[in-house]
This record gives C-alpha cells, structure tokens and sequence, in this order.
C-alpha cells in the first residue's frame, strides 16, 4: 500500500520544481510508463483540455507516489494490465450507477477504501474538489470523468508495485 507519507513526500517535491524540472520529469513518465500514458490520452482526447491536462498531472502524481514505495524502479505497465484495471473500473462505477439506494452506495464506496489505495484516492478526491489555476471548478461530470481515469492508473500502478516487491529474488 501506498502510503500517506509516500504522497505527501511526492507532492512537496513536485511543489518545488521549476518549469523546466517539471517537464524533465513528464519526459521521463511519458518514457517510464507510454502504454499508461497514451491510455489516459486516449481515454480524454474527446474532453476539455483542462481534463486531459488534470488527468496527466494526477497519473503523474500517482507515478511519484508509487515510485517513491519502490526500492528499484517501476516497470512499465502493459497495455494488459491496464485495459484490466479499467475493466475493473468500469465494474466498479457499474455498481455504484446501479445500487439504488443510499446505503449500498455508501457500502460500495467504503469497500474502495479496503480494496484499494486509500491515500492515494483521498489525493485525487481532494484535488479535483480544489479550484483550477484559473479559478474554476469542475463540475460532477468532470470530477467523475477524471476519478475514473485515475482510478485505473491507480489500480494499474499500484498492482504492478505490488507485484515487484512480491518477486522472489534470484540468487
């Protein structure tokens, strides 16, 4: 599990590049993760620039966070195990649309937080309830689009974590 320190220690670093540190370090995600980040290209080329925008700054965060649990560096994820975490996704937002009433929905929201990575979700949450450079919020649809492409990258990223500590080392 990612943890709260993991987050916070990955957003006072970025708060602290300069412009030119920040695109070093998204030429190095784009190179690090290419399947991952055409993926969320993809998933939002039909939205609001300032949507694309958020979701790759967000999976970028995501990226520092998980990276900074990691001993050696982050494999690159494949177009496989991504396209399976959004499968799970889109169960899981299937789930919630359908739950009628307002305890199960609940019941399904507080099972994210067992099942998954409960300080990284509570970063993306926060962030896209916070107003954007310009001001402006996003409204639900907005929020619920980016929620879900971060979702995935999430389960995408912190799967592959997980399963490079939990190699055998050969010796």
């Amino acid at each position: 599990m990612i943890t709260n320190d993991a987050v916070e220690e990955a957003c006072t670093e970025v708060s602290e590049y300069s412009q030119d540190q920040m695109a070093e370090e998204f030429a190095r995600f784009f190179k690090a993760q290419p399947d991952l980040c055409d993926f969320v290209v993809e998933l939002t080329t039909d939205s609001e620039q300032r949507i694309q925008e958020l979701s790759l700054f967000l999976s970028y965060m995501v990226f520092k966070a998980v990276e900074k649990t990691q001993a050696v560096g982050l494999a690159s994820v494949s177009a496989a195990r991504i396209e399976e975490a959004f499968r799970e996704s889109e169960g899981w937002i299937e789930k919630i649309n359908e739950a009628n009433n307002p305890e199960l929905q609940t019941s399904i929201l507080s099972s994210l937080a067992t099942d998954s990575e409960p300080f990284l979700l509570q970063y993306i949450i926060s962030e896209i309830n916070e107003p954007l450079e310009d001001g402006s919020q996003l409204g639900d649809e907005q929020k619920g689009e980016v929620f879900f492409v971060l979702k995935t990258v999430i389960s995408t990223l912190s799967r592959s974590s997980l399963e490079e500590t939990e190699k055998p080392t050969q010796g």
